[in-house]
């Protein structure tokens, strides 16, 4: 797969991604990840939103969290998202949280999501769109 990352962010850790002791709580690392995948899909020209317009969604079907060092309130935190895998129906991508300033990944998210059609009271798996193929490959 694609060697090069999808998109990096930086930011903070903010109150509301921590538990009473001032570390991540456990579901915050995948509001971050959909934030990074999101931004991506966005600036690879095939947005979300025109997406659902047309009837289409990528819903998550699995999801995989590891945490490998703590992150607290106020860390700077860089993350980064790649393409883990795709097929012609589905993506995976992952997203690596690292410290700023400090070697290794704290937390890693991979999520997969299926390209779906909605219509007619009807969800079904289809073949991503040749737009959004073409920019996981690009």
């Amino acid at each position: 797969m694609r060697s090069t990352s999808l998109c990096v962010e930086r930011f903070r850790v903010v109150m509301g991604d921590t538990d009473a002791a001032g570390i991540i709580y456990f579901g915050a690392p995948l509001r971050w990840a959909e934030r990074l995948a999101t931004t991506w899909f966005f600036s690879a020209g095939v947005p979300l939103s025109s997406m659902f317009a047309a009837g289409e969604g990528l819903p998550a079907v699995h999801a995989e969290l590891s945490y490998k060092r703590p992150l607290r309130l106020d860390d700077e935190i860089e993350g980064t998202l790649w393409l883990a895998n795709r097929t012609d129906r589905s993506v995976t991508l992952r997203t690596e949280f690292a410290l700023v300033g400090t070697a290794g990944v704290a937390v890693e998210v991979q999520i997969t999501q299926v390209h779906v059609s909605i219509g007619n009271g009807e969800i079904r798996s289809t073949p991503m769109p040749g737009s959004l193929a073409a920019a996981l490959e690009g």
